[in-house]
């Protein structure tokens, strides 16, 4: 095969690559769209089910950006942008935007989901120490280092 032949045929490999991940990020982003909406509610017990949807997507789309790498490699392309528009022969290519676009939106949201969570741990946090400082049991520390909030405390059946 004549390197114009390999040239074009990873060229259509990349597309096809680009097409399925633009998908899966998309699917990503529903997911992400899913998991804010539950931040946003009271009862956030969802969000353990939703994590493992997720963590699927988060492997899913690893395995795509590691077939993509390797695709590069075959074609002795960096394994970024310039790489892949390199490939494609035009930066401005309908199907490279569409997947750019979708993962923007991703970052996008993925970041404002976390600051959510981050502003939602603080909050309960400071219920928390606000809890601990009303009740009536002093801090102490115990031969770990760690805080006790009743000293004499044990557990039951322990000696």
């Amino acid at each position: 095969m004549s390197p114009a032949a390999d040239h074009s045929a990873l060229r259509q490999r990349l597309l096809a690559l680009l097409i399925a991940e633009t998908q899966q990020v998309r699917d990503f982003v529903a997911v992400l769209e899913q998991e804010r909406k539950i931040l946003g509610e009271r009862d956030v017990e969802p969000l353990f089910a939703l994590s493992e949807h997720k963590n699927r997507y988060a492997r899913l789309l690893q395995q795509s950006a590691d077939a993509r790498t390797s695709l590069l490699g075959q074609a002795a392309l960096k394994h970024d942008k310039s790489g892949v528009e390199s490939l494609l022969g035009d930066p401005a290519n309908p199907v490279w935007n569409n997947y750019l676009k979708a993962v923007a939106e991703a970052r996008a949201l993925n970041q404002a989901n976390g600051a959510l969570l981050t502003e939602r741990l603080a909050h309960n946090h400071q219920a928390l120490a606000i809890l601990m400082a009303h009740s009536d049991q002093p801090t102490v520390y115990g031969p770990d280092g760690a805080a006790r909030t009743r000293p004499g405390s044990r557990l039951l059946g322990s000696y």
